[in-house]
């Protein structure tokens, strides 16, 4: 059988490059778009010829669905077939506005780069995955996601993945009898260097939350997305995973 193949949106860097690296390690082809970040695309490229398997990559506008349909579309045109669809992108505002300060524009780009283009290529790649009775569709979050945390200050954003927690359950109620599951992945806070590296190159490092354990890294996620994207995870479908090292949790002491 041939390798499967999954297609990754804006994963030149971050966690995005991580879990590229994490499924050309697991056996499979890569189609990955990108925006500006060449020279780390290049090195996912490389990886993927050392490890003797196949990954292309295309410059891509996220927030335009002609952009979007001709990504899905040359990556068919590549690779014959897409199995995985793993929407990483998504744009995130980092200054704390109010919602009333919102322009139009800002706000339908962050609906534009968190949702609606997930929409767009989900449009594309579903028919394949449907004829062949196979898919993983995986999309990324943030920690909160599944119970609609509000985000005072980042509202648009929180708004978006809440809305993509709820369209990803939905498409696991509709796709399963094709073979089709649906997950969301909700990384906890990876910043800077850690969301493209190994658990290897922090095994000697203290996390500051926690000086216990050491810093989560972009490998942390990438291998829940690898193993959501296995053939024999059929059954876990429709889900919401944390992956935060536990800082979620909400817990009630009583004391009397």
């Amino acid at each position: 059988m041939a390798a499967r193949v999954a297609l990754i949106t804006g994963a030149a860097k971050g966690l995005g490059h991580a879990t590229v690296r994490a499924l050309l390690e697991a056996g499979w082809d890569v189609f990955f778009t990108y925006g500006q970040s060449a020279e780390e695309a290049q090195v996912l490229l490389d990886h993927a010829v050392q490890l003797g398997r196949r990954a292309e990559a295309l410059t891509v506008n996220l927030f335009d669905v002609g952009e979007c349909v001709k990504a899905a579309r040359a990556c068919l045109a590549t690779f014959g077939r897409v199995d995985a669809l793993i929407h990483n992108f998504g744009p995130f505002v980092f200054e704390r506005i109010h919602l009333a300060e919102y322009t139009d524009e800002l706000w339908a780009r962050m609906l534009d780069g968190n949702l609606n283009n997930f929409v767009w290529l989900y449009r594309e790649l579903v028919p394949g995955m449907r004829e062949r009775r196979f898919g993983r569709i995986i999309t990324f979050g943030y920690d909160g996601a599944a119970e609609a945390a509000g985000w005072a200050g980042r509202a648009a954003y929180a708004a978006a993945k809440s809305a993509l927690a709820a369209l990803t359950r939905s498409i696991a109620r509709e796709e399963r009898d094709y073979g089709i599951t649906a997950n969301m992945v909700c990384p906890g806070d990876i910043r800077g260097i850690h969301k493209m590296q190994r658990i290897r190159d922090v095994e000697d490092e203290r996390s500051r939350a926690n000086p216990a354990a050491r810093p989560a890294v972009g490998e942390d996620v990438a291998r829940v997305v690898v193993f959501l994207c296995q053939p024999d995870s059929q059954q876990i479908n429709g889900t919401v995973t944390e992956v935060t090292g536990g800082y979620d949790i909400l817990a009630y002491e009583h004391r009397r």
